[in-house]
């Protein structure tokens, strides 16, 4: 078993699947996880203000995650010839300090987004990204705010 926090980062990586599948030993096993949080605004709001004016030109085109729901991985793995779970898990993520969502998504799945601006134009962006993600994730009043990260699992064994 590999390690495989970058599956989501890989175009097309569904159908990569059944060709990592295929190393995997008589008797062996396949893990994997991707985020299944990439409709949530953490992801949604930092999309949309790529999208808009002045930053658009710049990361078009840009690394963003991609990831499919438990069910569709359970198909795949499972026409793979393999035994298969899959299933999905939400964490609720309690996060605290200044603007703790952005610096969540900073490391993750904002960072290409951010690194594709330039320096002045990427610190208008993150101002804007930071009123945003307050906007979209209040802190209660002590200044705690709850990230759903939903995750998706799939744990498949060749008979």
């Amino acid at each position: 078993m590999g390690h495989n926090a970058a599956l989501q980062w890989v175009p097309g990586h569904l159908d990569l699947i059944p060709s990592l599948v295929e190393r995997v030993a008589q008797h062996g096993w396949f893990a994997m996880q991707v985020p299944g949080n990439l409709d949530e605004p953490s992801h949604t709001v930092r999309r949309e203000l790529a999208a808009e004016g002045p930053y658009a030109e710049h990361t078009e085109g840009v690394a963003t995650p991609q990831a499919h729901d438990a069910a569709t991985y359970l198909r795949v793995l499972q026409a793979a010839g393999l035994e298969v779970d899959a299933w999905e898990t939400t964490y609720l993520h309690v996060l605290q300090g200044p603007d703790p969502v952005f610096t969540w998504v900073s490391g993750t799945g904002a960072r290409p987004t951010l690194q594709a601006l330039p320096g002045a134009l990427r610190a208008r962006f993150e101002v804007a990204l930071k009123g945003r993600l307050r906007q979209a994730y209040p802190a209660d009043a002590r200044g705690r705010v709850v990230l759903h990260f939903r995750r998706v699992f799939a744990v498949a064994h060749r008979a």
